[in-house]
């Protein structure tokens, strides 16, 4: 399960897959299910908002390759959400390297 390769880097609390509107598609790790649930939204409308102003960005700059979005990071005082395509997992800091999370992040979401 393509799930379980992120559990296993270091730091990485929990991850899950969610669809469009939210919900979860497959999720796996140490929260509680309406912890997870409540990550997977957080996602898909952190992902929107991003996506909406790379966009916007985009078309006020007339530069090339800023949409669409790769990914981003959310980095809190205790841990960090990071998410790629419909693909988001929760790290505690101090623990593992964001970047080797978001390259495992795109691997496993074009998989």
């Amino acid at each position: 399960m393509p799930l379980k390769k992120l559990l296993v880097l270091d730091g990485v609390i929990a991850v899950c897959r969610f669809q469009d509107d939210g919900s979860i598609m497959d999720a796996a790790g140490m929260l509680p299910s309406d912890m997870m649930e409540r990550l997977a939204k957080f996602a898909q409308w952190y992902r929107r908002m991003v996506s909406g102003n790379t966009d916007l960005f985009s078309l006020f700059s007339q530069m090339r390759g800023w949409a669409p979005s790769q990914g981003w990071i959310v980095y809190g005082s205790q841990v960090s959400v990071c998410s790629t395509g419909n693909l988001v997992c929760m790290v505690q800091n101090g623990q593992g390297s964001l970047n080797e999370i978001m390259v495992a992040l795109a691997d496993v979401a074009h998989d």
